[in-house]
Formats: C-alpha cells, sequence, structure tokens
C-alpha cells in the first residue's frame, strides 16, 4: 500500500492484525470453512454425498465468492490510492501536508461499516434467503446451519464493499473540489481517476460472472424469464453507473478547467482582434505581423482546448469496459445453451 492510510477500512485492518501474511490469513480462513462444511456435513451424514459436486456444488460457490472478495480488495484499495496521489502534483502541496488533506477528507467510520455489513446481512439474507422459513426438520440442519453462515458473510463482505466502494467516490470527489492546477491539454495527470474507476467496474462484474457460473440451479427456463434477464440488465446497468458516478467528480473539474482554459482564450483573441482593427483603422502596419501570428497561436491554443476531453478515460479504457460488461452476456448465453443441451441430452 502507498501509505495514505494511518486507520485502514475493516477488512483491511483486520487482515493486517493477523499474525501471519495476507495470504496465508486467506487460506486459513477457507480451510475453516471448509472443515467446518465437512464437520456440518458429518453432523448430518451427509458427508459422502458432499463429495458429489451437485450436493456440493453451491457451498464451494459461497466459498469461491468469499476467496474473490478477499483477494480483490487489496487491488481494489490500490488502484484508489493510485486515483488519490494522482491529485497530489494539482494542489501543490508537500508529502505531510497531502496525506494530511487526504487522511481527513474521508476517514474509515467503523460504525457505519459495521451499519453496512448489517445492511447487507438485512436486505439480502433477511428478505431473500429468509432462514426463519427454511424446513429445518429435513434432516439436513446442521448443512442449514453452514448455508446460512456462509450466505451472512458473503452478503455482509457484499454490503461492507458496497460501502467502501461509495467512500472511495466520496474521497476523490472532495479531492475534485479542491483548487486544482489542472493542465486541460494533459489528460494523463488524472487517468489513474479512470483506471480506478475501470477496477471497480471489473469487481462487480465479475461478481456478476461469479454468481452465473455458480447458480448451478438455474434451469433454461429460470434463465429465458424476463424477470432473471432484467435483473442481470439492471447489475449490469448499476456497474455502469458506478464506472461515470466514481468518475464524475474528475470530469466536473476539467470540465471547469476547460471551460476557464476557453474563457482566456476568447478573451486574448478579443482583445488582440480589437488591436489589430484599430491598427487597420489607423492605417498602422507596424507589429502587424507579430499580432497576425498572436491571433494565430491563441485560435490554435483555443482549438486543442475545444478538442480536449472532459472525462479522464482513453479509447484503451472504454474498449475495456466494453468487454468486461459483453462478458456476463456471453456467460449467460452459455449457461442457457448449455441447459437447452442438457435437456435435449436427457
Amino acid at each position: 500500500m502507498v501509505g495514505l492510510y494511518s486507520k485502514y477500512p475493516l477488512l483491511e485492518a483486520v487482515i493486517r492484525r493477523s499474525p501471519v501474511s495476507r495470504s496465508w490469513t486467506i487460506v486459513v480462513f477457507i480451510g475453516v470453512l471448509l472443515l467446518l462444511l465437512v464437520l456440518m456435513a458429518s453432523l448430518d451424514g451427509e458427508l459422502a454425498s458432499l463429495l458429489e459436486w451437485s450436493e456440493a456444488g453451491f457451498f464451494v460457490f459461497l466459498i469461491l465468492f468469499i476467496i474473490y472478495f478477499l483477494v480483490v480488495y487489496p487491488f481494489m484499495l490500490r488502484s484508489r490510492e493510485q486515483a488519490v496521489l494522482a491529485f497530489k502534483p494539482l494542489l501543490s502541496l508537500d508529502n505531510d501536508a497531502f496525506n494530511k488533506v487526504a487522511e481527513n477528507i474521508s476517514k474509515p467510520s467503523r460504525r457505519w461499516e459495521w451499519t453496512a455489513i448489517f445492511l447487507g446481512i438485512s436486505v439480502f439474507v433477511g428478505v431473500n434467503i429468509q432462514p426463519w422459513n427454511m424446513d429445518w426438520t429435513s434432516g439436513f440442519s446442521w448443512l442449514i446451519v453452514y448455508f446460512v453462515i456462509t450466505v451472512t458473510i458473503v452478503y455482509g463482505l457484499m454490503g461492507w464493499l458496497i460501502y467502501d466502494t461509495l467512500v472511495g467516490i466520496v474521497r476523490v470527489s472532495r479531492l475534485s473540489r479542491q483548487d486544482l492546477k489542472l493542465d486541460i491539454l494533459d489528460t494523463e495527470m488524472m487517468a489513474p481517476v479512470a483506471s480506478w474507476s475501470l477496477g471497480i467496474s471489473l469487481v462487480f462484474v465479475g461478481a456478476i460472472i461469479l454468481s452465473l457460473i455458480g447458480n448451478v440451479s438455474q434451469s433454461a427456463k429460470i434463465l429465458l424469464d424476463a424477470k432473471t434477464i432484467a435483473g442481470y440488465v439492471i447489475m449490469i446497468c448499476i456497474t455502469l453507473l458506478i464506472f461515470f458516478l466514481s468518475m464524475w467528480s474528475a470530469h466536473r473539474a476539467m470540465s471547469k478547467a476547460k471551460k476557464s482554459k476557453l474563457t482566456l482564450s476568447r478573451k486574448h483573441l478579443a482583445e488582440i482582434s480589437r488591436e489589430l482593427e484599430d491598427r487597420l483603422a489607423k492605417s498602422q502596419r507596424r507589429g502587424m505581423t507579430e499580432l497576425s501570428s498572436t491571433i494565430t497561436a491563441w485560435a490554435t491554443y483555443e482549438k486543442r482546448v475545444k478538442e480536449a476531453p472532459t472525462w479522464p478515460f482513453d479509447a484503451g479504457i472504454v474498449r475495456k469496459l466494453v468487454m468486461s460488461v459483453l462478458t456476463p452476456g456471453l456467460v449467460y448465453l452459455i449457461k442457457i445453451l448449455s441447459q437447452v443441451g442438457i435437456r435435449f441430452g436427457n
């Protein structure tokens, strides 16, 4: 990590408290989940059935989802730090002063982080899963307990990740509202913000793809249902919204800088044009060449400013974004075709 934090986000803080490395912390945690799964299956007398993928697939999927969140988060945090550091040369502050500004703008709030976790659990588990309505007398009570535990972890992490993403957006937004010394002709200065936005979108796209792959219970009929399709389309639209929302503040700052530069160039062009007209009216030929050259220079500058983008992304980032949002659709289509193939094969 770059080291902008004296107080890390909750997940990062927990992992950093571990006596072993990050990788081993994740391995140990996942190992505990797998051992707990074996124990629960043994208590229900279903250990042999658990070896069949049709029985164990969904539990493994939940564990993979947890692994996914734990693995991608450090990259999200590092990308956000790079986006924050992109503002450093624009604020003309030394290291200590900039770190203080960046730290004070949006410190992690443990209260709100825990609120996001419990809200994620309440919304997703309480509304969708509803453990109290499950058949606890089916003979699989221990596996149901395990299912509730893992689903709670997954949706708690999801709620926290959404909150942490919003905190990052707020941090970048507040930095964008500072008195920035932006050069509208040098869009590379804000490129890390676009890379961070793309990274966020890729993480959420990855979660969508993982949910498509892991939800083995979806039949072709369910996949072709309008509500199911609409649900995934909405998730993709939300991903695109997050991409642009996370860059909106940078876009506004660049638009403001562009407007300021255009106003400046037009002001100079107007002044020089008036001077040129006055000299022509007075038949003063001296200095006309210099004035004409100056007008040409300012006109060229104005044209370059007009053509300058007000979004920090380039064509490469757009291509990656388009490919990423099309990938879930491809996975969805493959899943439909595979389900149809299975149905006709039977």
